[in-house]
């Protein structure tokens, strides 16, 4: 009995003691997936954004994105367009979010592969968009890539994948 009494504490300390590792110290796989949900919060808005706040959720979306990224969008009825660098997503940025009242964006389901590199990862995830209050919602499959650089991750891919139709 006295030996439990002492194996309980103990082992509280060794369960926060790991606990508190994985706050400090998170995987590389949950860095990368943090940045992918900061992506998603960064291009929310509603209507009541006003044009200050909507350029700075642009600026906050264009930070997530190394300088020389690419973003390969090919949607069904809409045609494929390429965005290269961040002044071209910007540019996009700002426009679209200067012309919807409201955006809400989701990545569902993100699957996080990190490189044995440790420098280089992809997610893959479902994104889910709604426009301007409407109660229907677009559905696309996306695969961001990502690289470190200066101890950061950065965006440095995104395409859209090509599903069963």
């Amino acid at each position: 009995m006295k030996i439990t009494i002492r194996l309980v504490p103990f082992a509280a300390l060794i369960g926060g003691g790991i606990w508190l590792w994985t706050v400090l110290f998170p995987s590389p796989e949950k860095i990368v997936l943090k940045k992918i949900a900061g992506l998603a919060a960064a291009a929310n808005f509603d209507g009541g954004a006003g044009n200050i706040t909507r350029a700075g959720k642009a600026s906050s979306v264009v930070k997530q994105f190394a300088d020389d990224a690419q973003i390969i969008i090919d949607l069904a009825g809409a045609g494929a367009r390429t965005l290269s660098g961040r002044e071209e997503i910007r540019e996009a940025a700002l426009g679209g979010f200067a012309s919807l009242k409201t955006l809400n964006v989701q990545f569902i389901d993100p699957i996080a592969k990190v490189g044995a590199d440790k420098q280089s990862a992809e997610v893959n995830c479902t994104a889910e968009v709604r426009v301007d209050d409407s109660k229907d919602f677009g559905v696309q499959e996306l695969r961001f890539q990502l690289k470190k650089m200066d101890g950061e991750w950065f965006i440095t891919r995104v395409e859209t994948v090509k599903t069963l139709r």
